[in-house]
């Protein structure tokens, strides 16, 4: 039983951290293209608009997946402390 809740605990960090690298290579990686254009003075401000929108549901979408991740790998602890 120890080994599964290793490997429970493994997985819950390797979950938390991965998602947490590609939040960070995602926004990252759209910053180069949103700054050149955010530099285009006709489209500056939608262009702001759409890199706020793109961020915030970057940070959204791994939010819940690390939420979810918490919340599975926890009832799986549960399970596991009643074997």
């Amino acid at each position: 039983m120890n080994r599964w809740v290793g490997v429970v605990s493994i997985l819950r960090d390797a979950v938390e951290n991965g998602s947490r690298a590609v939040e960070k290579i995602q926004k990252e990686t759209a910053n180069r293209p949103f700054a050149v254009l955010e530099a285009l003075g006709p489209i500056s401000a939608p262009a702001k608009t759409v890199h706020a929108v793109h961020d915030a549901t970057v940070t959204a979408t791994h939010t819940a997946i690390r939420l979810v991740n918490r919340v599975v790998t926890g009832a799986v602890d549960v399970v596991l402390s009643k074997g």
